[in-house]
C-alpha cells in the first residue's frame, strides 16, 4: 500500500500546482517567473480587449544584438524569430561604415520609395527614391524637386558673429576659389528684385531704384548727351543740358562738320543754375553744322 500511497500523493501534488497556476493565470492574467531570487518576473495580458492568440518561439538563441520579431502570421498564431534589421535610434547609432554598399549603414529607404521627414505631420523634407533622372534629388518645402537641391521657401544666411556669405565654387578642375555675395552693416532690410530678362545687349549694367528693383541699362544712359544745331553766322552758342549739372560736372564738345575743314570749339562758361554751358567756335557755325556734346557728371 505504501508505494500506491506514494504515487498517490505525488500525483495530488502535481495536479494541486497545475490547478493554482491555472488559476493564478485566470484570475490575475499573470504568469510570475522566479529563480532562486525572491523576486519575481512576470508576463501580464490586457485586462480588457483580449482576442485569443498564441506566440511560437524561435528553435534556437539568438544573437548578440538581434532582436525578436514577428516572423509569419497563421490565423492566431505568431511565429517569432530572430532578425538582424538595423534601427536607428533617436539617441544616435554607432555604425561601422557609412554608406549603400554592402556591409554599409544609411538612413533611408531601400527601395523604390522616396524618403520624407516630416514634422507634426507636415512634410519638410523630401528625397526622391523612384528611379529616374530626379532619383537623389532634394526638395525643401516641395514634394516635387525640379532641381538637385530645390528650397521652395525663403533661404536665411543667418550669422554668429561676421556676415554670413553666399558662395559659387569655381570648377574643380581650375581650382578651390569661389565668389561670394555678403552682406554689410545695415540700419534696415534690403530686397534687390532682379530684371525680367537678360540684357538687351553687351556692355549694359544693372542699375536700380530707391526701392531696390533693378533693370538693364546703358551704361551712359543717365549722361546728358545730344547733337546741338546752331543759329547760322553766330560762334558763340548756349547749349540747354535739360537736367540739373551737378558740381563738378565736366562737359566734353565736339564738332559734326563737312569733310576739309577744321574747326576748333572750347568751352567757356558753365551755368549751374540755369543749367547750361556756353561753347565758343573758331568760326561762325554754318546752319550745318553740329556740336556733339556730353556732360560727365562728378563721380
Amino acid at each position: 500500500m505504501r508505494p500506491i500511497y506514494h504515487s498517490l500523493m505525488v500525483f495530488l501534488g502535481f495536479l494541486f500546482i497545475s490547478i493554482g497556476m491555472r488559476a493564478q493565470s485566470i484570475t490575475t492574467g499573470t504568469l510570475q517567473l522566479r529563480n532562486a531570487q525572491p523576486s519575481t518576473v512576470g508576463l501580464t495580458i490586457p485586462g480588457t480587449g483580449v482576442t485569443s492568440y498564441s506566440l511560437v518561439l524561435p528553435p534556437l538563441i539568438g544573437e548578440s544584438g538581434q532582436t525578436l520579431t514577428v516572423q509569419t502570421v497563421t490565423g492566431t498564431t505568431a511565429t517569432l524569430g530572430w532578425s538582424s534589421t538595423n534601427f536607428w535610434s533617436l539617441l544616435g547609432s554607432d555604425i561601422t561604415a557609412g554608406g549603400t554598399a554592402t556591409g554599409q549603414q544609411y538612413l533611408g529607404t531601400k527601395n523604390a520609395q522616396d524618403l520624407v521627414i516630416a514634422a507634426n505631420a507636415t512634410e519638410g523634407i523630401r528625397i526622391i527614391g523612384v528611379a529616374g533622372a530626379s532619383q537623389g534629388w532634394i526638395g525643401i518645402g516641395t514634394s516635387s524637386p525640379k532641381a538637385p537641391i530645390d528650397l521652395a521657401r525663403t533661404v536665411l544666411l543667418s550669422n554668429s558673429g561676421a556676415a554670413t556669405e553666399l558662395r559659387f565654387a569655381e570648377p574643380s578642375a581650375a581650382g578651390t576659389n569661389y565668389s561670394a555675395f555678403k552682406a554689410a552693416d545695415q540700419t534696415a532690410d534690403i530686397t534687390y528684385t532682379l530684371p525680367v530678362s537678360a540684357p538687351a545687349s553687351n556692355g549694359m549694367v544693372l542699375s536700380a531704384t530707391t526701392t531696390g528693383v533693378m533693370s538693364w541699362r546703358s551704361a551712359i544712359a543717365d549722361v546728358p548727351r545730344g547733337l546741338f544745331a546752331p543759329t547760322a553766322g553766330n560762334y558763340i552758342h548756349t547749349i540747354t543740358v535739360g537736367q540739373d549739372i551737378p558740381t563738378g560736372s565736366i562737359p566734353i564738345v565736339t564738332m559734326v562738320n563737312a569733310a576739309g575743314t577744321t574747326i576748333a570749339a572750347s568751352v567757356t562758361a558753365i551755368d549751374a543754375t540755369a543749367d547750361t554751358f556756353t561753347v565758343e567756335t573758331s568760326v561762325p557755325l554754318a546752319s550745318s553744322d553740329r556740336i556733339s556734346w556730353m556732360v560727365i557728371p562728378p563721380m
